[in-house]
């Protein structure tokens, strides 16, 4: 399907010509603004300074709240943004889906929206009159993030299609794996998890993958090994039934598990990293740690992705 005037709201919408025209583009606008340090020169129109994105954000985001907003900047949009729900009606007892429609009723041209799971707010932004992109919802997906990961990995490996993708950690509880489990198997790599037995995913999209319950082994098996951090916070009414001690012995990756990690392989992480949880100190600095990178990668990304969405042409430089 085009994604012209549509939203994005989970990896299974991309087409294989969706992903190429996304990654093209964003490959174009890094290497411009690595030249340049600008990328609106390249949009075939008058500007888009008269043009708006809004973010409505109700749960904390560091890196996709100011990729999206640094995205849309470097296009010439201007951006408004709530992400703090103390400061709007919703403290007051407003619904987010009625937060939702009012502010589509100001009429951006595009929004990103990210809450927790809520059955009413999914239907309601279905129906809101301006394209919507998830910039991560629940514990469902979280489109954009696998996205740049997969972007991250054709640029370091120089390829998707055939690498083994070990993800590590909450698996249960992660939408970044959810959306990366249908974008990764979708252009052809293997995905494999390792997990303590209460992160293991129950839905049905990870039947069959496989899995690990030893570090090293996997680790070894891996091209690319991405790990994830224990969410906390979806784990109210759960019981863990282990500590972060006992959960770092078994699971976090440090210069130990690099040993057995291939030399040429990618280390990924969608973030926050808590260092000394899923990576040691002495991990981040490891040459293959692309965390930063796809930092990076996320401005371009999304801004190919906003772009494609909203219609407009580029000119190759």
């Amino acid at each position: 399907m085009s994604l012209v005037g549509e939203s994005f709201l989970s990896s299974d919408q991309l087409t294989e010509k969706d992903i190429d025209q996304i990654f093209s583009r964003a490959s174009l606008f890094k290497t411009e603004f690595e030249k340049k340090k600008r990328i609106d020169h390249l949009i075939k129109s008058e500007g888009l300074s008269h043009k708006v994105l809004a973010l409505v954000f109700s749960e904390p985001s560091t890196r996709t709240r100011m990729s999206f907003q640094v995205a849309g900047a470097r296009l010439g949009m201007r951006s408004v943004a709530l992400d703090n729900p103390q400061n709007a009606s919703i403290s007051k007892g407003e619904t987010l889906e009625d937060t939702f429609r009012n502010i589509a009723a100001m009429m951006p041209d595009i929004m990103v929206v990210r809450y927790n799971s809520n059955i009413d707010a999914d239907a309601t932004i279905k129906d809101l009159p301006c394209p919507i992109i998830s910039g991560g919802i629940g514990s469902s997906e979280h489109p954009t993030q696998a996205l740049l990961d997969a972007f991250t990995i054709k640029e370091f490996r120089g390829k998707v299609k055939g690498e083994r993708v070990l993800i590590v950690g909450d698996v249960l509880h992660s939408r970044v794996a959810n959306s990366n489990l249908i974008l990764l198997r979708a252009m052809g790599a293997e995905v494999a998890y390792c997990a303590p037995a209460q992160f293991e995913p129950k839905n049905d999209a990870w039947k069959g993958v496989q899995s690990f319950t030893n570090l090293k082994e996997a680790t070894e098996w891996a091209t690319v090994l991405m790990a994830l951090r224990v969410q906390k916070e979806r784990h109210a009414g759960e019981n863990v039934g282990f500590s972060m001690a006992e959960y770092r012995e078994s699971f976090r990756i440090g210069g130990d598990q690099l040993q057995n990690f291939r030399s040429d392989g990618i280390l990924l992480h969608p973030g926050p990293v808590i260092r000394g949880v899923e990576f040691s100190a002495f991990v981040l600095n490891d040459k293959r740690c692309k965390v930063l990178d796809q930092v990076t990668n996320g401005v371009f990304v999304r801004a190919a992705l906003i772009s494609i969405m909203l219609g407009l042409e580029v000119q190759h430089a």
